[in-house]
Protein backbone atom coordinates (compact mmCIF):
# COMPACT_ATOMS: atom_id res chain seq x y z
CA UNK A 1 0.00 0.00 0.00
CA UNK A 2 1.37 3.40 -0.97
CA UNK A 3 1.45 6.18 1.61
CA UNK A 4 0.54 9.62 0.27
CA UNK A 5 1.37 13.02 1.68
CA UNK A 6 -1.19 15.27 3.34
CA UNK A 7 -0.73 17.83 0.54
CA UNK A 8 -1.44 15.23 -2.15
CA UNK A 9 -4.50 13.93 -0.31
CA UNK A 10 -5.85 17.47 0.05
CA UNK A 11 -5.28 18.17 -3.67
CA UNK A 12 -7.11 14.98 -4.65
CA UNK A 13 -9.98 15.83 -2.31
CA UNK A 14 -10.34 19.30 -3.83
CA UNK A 15 -9.82 18.12 -7.42
CA UNK A 16 -13.48 18.48 -8.40
CA UNK A 17 -13.39 22.20 -7.64
CA UNK A 18 -9.80 23.16 -8.42
CA UNK A 19 -8.69 20.53 -10.95
CA UNK A 20 -5.38 18.74 -11.23
CA UNK A 21 -2.56 18.64 -13.76
CA UNK A 22 -0.87 15.20 -13.89
CA UNK A 23 2.66 14.88 -15.23
CA UNK A 24 5.00 11.94 -15.77
CA UNK A 25 8.75 12.21 -15.18
CA UNK A 26 11.40 9.78 -16.46
CA UNK A 27 15.00 9.74 -15.19
CA UNK A 28 17.51 7.58 -17.10
CA UNK A 29 21.03 6.83 -15.84
CA UNK A 30 23.17 5.38 -18.62
CA UNK A 31 26.87 4.88 -19.43
CA UNK A 32 28.70 7.58 -21.32
CA UNK A 33 30.22 5.90 -24.38
CA UNK A 34 33.37 8.06 -24.18
CA UNK A 35 34.17 8.09 -20.47
CA UNK A 36 32.40 4.91 -19.39
CA UNK A 37 30.94 6.80 -16.43
CA UNK A 38 27.23 6.84 -15.52
CA UNK A 39 25.35 10.01 -16.45
CA UNK A 40 21.67 10.91 -16.14
CA UNK A 41 19.06 12.59 -18.32
CA UNK A 42 15.53 13.55 -17.28
CA UNK A 43 12.43 14.16 -19.43
CA UNK A 44 8.84 14.91 -18.55
CA UNK A 45 5.44 15.46 -20.16
CA UNK A 46 5.35 19.24 -20.03
CA UNK A 47 6.13 22.10 -22.39
CA UNK A 48 9.06 23.67 -20.53
CA UNK A 49 12.35 22.44 -19.09
CA UNK A 50 12.19 22.54 -15.29
CA UNK A 51 14.14 21.77 -12.14
CA UNK A 52 11.89 19.44 -10.16
CA UNK A 53 12.36 18.00 -6.68
CA UNK A 54 11.46 14.32 -6.26
CA UNK A 55 12.41 11.50 -3.93
CA UNK A 56 15.38 9.54 -5.29
CA UNK A 57 14.71 5.88 -6.04
CA UNK A 58 18.22 5.06 -4.80
CA UNK A 59 18.45 6.99 -1.53
CA UNK A 60 14.82 7.89 -0.81
CA UNK A 61 15.93 11.46 -0.16
CA UNK A 62 14.70 14.63 -1.91
CA UNK A 63 16.78 15.53 -4.95
CA UNK A 64 16.34 18.34 -7.47
CA UNK A 65 16.81 17.32 -11.10
CA UNK A 66 16.58 18.99 -14.50
CA UNK A 67 13.83 17.48 -16.65
CA UNK A 68 13.58 18.36 -20.34
CA UNK A 69 10.11 19.17 -21.67
CA UNK A 70 8.99 20.50 -25.01
CA UNK A 71 7.80 17.15 -26.33
CA UNK A 72 10.91 15.18 -25.33
CA UNK A 73 8.76 12.57 -23.60
CA UNK A 74 5.91 11.52 -25.87
CA UNK A 75 4.28 8.75 -23.90
CA UNK A 76 4.73 6.27 -21.07
CA UNK A 77 2.64 3.11 -21.06
CA UNK A 78 0.55 2.27 -18.03
CA UNK A 79 2.68 1.54 -15.00
CA UNK A 80 1.65 -1.87 -13.61
CA UNK A 81 0.82 -2.02 -9.93
CA UNK A 82 0.79 -5.66 -8.92
CA UNK A 83 1.68 -7.68 -5.86
CA UNK A 84 3.04 -10.80 -7.56
CA UNK A 85 6.60 -11.63 -8.68
CA UNK A 86 6.09 -11.41 -12.43
CA UNK A 87 8.43 -9.15 -14.38
CA UNK A 88 6.58 -5.94 -15.22
CA UNK A 89 7.32 -3.96 -18.38
CA UNK A 90 6.86 -0.28 -19.21
CA UNK A 91 7.42 1.26 -22.65
CA UNK A 92 8.76 4.81 -22.88
CA UNK A 93 8.39 6.77 -26.14
CA UNK A 94 10.86 9.62 -26.70
CA UNK A 95 10.79 12.12 -29.52
CA UNK A 96 13.42 11.21 -32.10
CA UNK A 97 14.22 14.90 -32.62
CA UNK A 98 14.51 15.87 -28.97
CA UNK A 99 17.93 16.81 -27.59
CA UNK A 100 17.54 14.44 -24.66
CA UNK A 101 16.72 11.49 -26.92
CA UNK A 102 19.67 12.25 -29.18
CA UNK A 103 21.92 12.41 -26.14
CA UNK A 104 20.73 9.05 -24.84
CA UNK A 105 21.08 7.21 -28.14
CA UNK A 106 24.23 8.80 -29.55
CA UNK A 107 26.43 9.65 -26.56
CA UNK A 108 25.15 7.12 -24.03
CA UNK A 109 24.79 3.35 -24.02
CA UNK A 110 21.29 2.83 -22.63
CA UNK A 111 21.40 -0.96 -22.52
CA UNK A 112 20.68 -1.93 -18.89
CA UNK A 113 20.38 1.77 -18.01
CA UNK A 114 18.60 2.45 -14.72
CA UNK A 115 15.22 4.17 -15.01
CA UNK A 116 13.04 5.95 -12.46
CA UNK A 117 9.48 6.96 -13.26
CA UNK A 118 7.64 9.51 -11.14
CA UNK A 119 4.02 10.60 -11.47
CA UNK A 120 3.31 14.00 -9.96
CA UNK A 121 0.50 16.53 -9.77
CA UNK A 122 0.78 20.25 -10.46
CA UNK A 123 -1.41 22.92 -8.97
CA UNK A 124 -3.40 24.31 -11.95
CA UNK A 125 -3.18 27.89 -10.62
CA UNK A 126 0.44 28.14 -9.51
CA UNK A 127 1.92 25.45 -11.75
CA UNK A 128 3.92 24.23 -8.76
CA UNK A 129 4.31 20.65 -7.57
CA UNK A 130 1.61 19.60 -5.14
CA UNK A 131 4.05 17.39 -3.22
CA UNK A 132 7.43 15.69 -3.52
CA UNK A 133 6.79 12.14 -4.66
CA UNK A 134 8.59 8.80 -4.58
CA UNK A 135 9.03 6.88 -7.87
CA UNK A 136 6.16 4.67 -8.98
CA UNK A 137 8.46 2.44 -11.02
CA UNK A 138 12.13 1.44 -10.85
CA UNK A 139 13.62 -0.56 -13.69
CA UNK A 140 16.28 -0.98 -16.31
CA UNK A 141 16.28 -0.78 -20.08
CA UNK A 142 15.91 -4.21 -21.65
CA UNK A 143 18.08 -4.22 -24.78
CA UNK A 144 18.79 -1.37 -27.17
CA UNK A 145 16.29 1.39 -28.03
CA UNK A 146 13.97 0.76 -30.96
CA UNK A 147 13.49 3.48 -33.59
CA UNK A 148 9.98 3.50 -34.98
CA UNK A 149 9.51 6.48 -37.32
CA UNK A 150 6.01 6.88 -38.67
CA UNK A 151 5.20 7.85 -42.25
CA UNK A 152 5.37 11.62 -42.56
CA UNK A 153 6.13 12.00 -38.85
CA UNK A 154 9.18 12.69 -36.73
CA UNK A 155 9.25 9.17 -35.35
CA UNK A 156 10.05 8.05 -31.84
CA UNK A 157 12.55 6.07 -29.83
CA UNK A 158 11.10 3.31 -27.69
CA UNK A 159 12.71 2.18 -24.47
CA UNK A 160 11.46 -1.11 -23.07
CA UNK A 161 11.97 -1.02 -19.31
CA UNK A 162 11.57 -4.02 -17.03
CA UNK A 163 11.03 -3.87 -13.28
CA UNK A 164 14.40 -3.83 -11.57
CA UNK A 165 13.96 -5.86 -8.40
CA UNK A 166 11.83 -8.62 -9.92
CA UNK A 167 13.98 -9.03 -13.03
CA UNK A 168 17.00 -9.74 -10.82
CA UNK A 169 15.22 -12.78 -9.40
CA UNK A 170 15.01 -14.34 -12.87
CA UNK A 171 18.66 -13.88 -13.82
CA UNK A 172 21.08 -16.77 -13.98
CA UNK A 173 24.66 -16.49 -12.84
CA UNK A 174 26.99 -18.70 -14.90
CA UNK A 175 29.84 -17.95 -12.50
CA UNK A 176 28.20 -20.19 -9.94
CA UNK A 177 28.68 -23.30 -12.08
CA UNK A 178 31.43 -22.59 -14.59
CA UNK A 179 34.78 -24.19 -13.75
CA UNK A 180 36.68 -21.58 -15.79
CA UNK A 181 34.90 -18.77 -13.95
CA UNK A 182 35.68 -20.33 -10.58
CA UNK A 183 39.36 -20.51 -11.51
CA UNK A 184 39.37 -16.77 -12.28
CA UNK A 185 37.60 -15.93 -9.04
CA UNK A 186 39.28 -18.27 -6.56
CA UNK A 187 42.24 -19.88 -8.28
CA UNK A 188 42.48 -23.37 -9.77
CA UNK A 189 41.67 -25.27 -6.59
CA UNK A 190 40.43 -28.29 -8.49
CA UNK A 191 43.75 -28.71 -10.30
CA UNK A 192 45.90 -27.85 -7.30
CA UNK A 193 46.79 -31.48 -6.58
CA UNK A 194 46.69 -32.77 -10.15
CA UNK A 195 50.37 -33.67 -10.06
CA UNK A 196 49.92 -35.84 -6.96
CA UNK A 197 46.75 -37.55 -8.11
CA UNK A 198 48.18 -38.57 -11.46
CA UNK A 199 50.86 -40.67 -9.68
CA UNK A 200 48.37 -42.59 -7.60
CA UNK A 201 48.21 -46.30 -8.30
CA UNK A 202 44.68 -47.44 -7.68
CA UNK A 203 44.42 -51.24 -7.12
CA UNK A 204 41.34 -51.78 -9.24
CA UNK A 205 39.68 -55.08 -8.38
CA UNK A 206 42.14 -55.79 -5.53
CA UNK A 207 41.65 -55.74 -1.80
CA UNK A 208 43.37 -52.91 -0.05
Amino acid sequence: MRNITAALLDAITQARDTGLVPRTLVWVTAKNRTTGLPESVGVWTDHEDANITVLSGTTGLPVTRLYYGGGSLLQVSEVPRVADLTVQTVTIDLSQLATAAQLLTREYDVRLAKVEIHQVLLDPKSGQLVSVEAPVFLGEVDGAPVNTPSIGGEGSIKLKVVSDAISMLTRTNPRKSSYEAQKRRQGDEWGLYAGTVETWKIPWGQKA
